[in-house]
């Protein structure tokens, strides 16, 4: 089923367990895990696109 935007809703909960360099991505990280730009930015390159382990390497796990 299609949503508005041409979103389809199974997509939708998959995005969510990852996380990119987009902008409002990198701001999130930067506020949720309270760390500078360039430490989220290095956190998304090593630790890959997955939020868990994105937020993993930022808390030193």
């Amino acid at each position: 089923m299609e949503e508005p935007h041409g979103r389809h809703r199974k997509k939708k909960g998959r995005d969510r367990g990852l996380v990119s360099e987009q902008e409002h991505e990198v701001a999130y990280l930067m506020r949720t895990a309270k760390v500078t730009r360039q430490k989220a930015l290095e956190a998304i390159r090593e630790a890959g696109p997955s939020r868990e382990k994105v937020m993993a390497f930022l808390q030193g796990k």
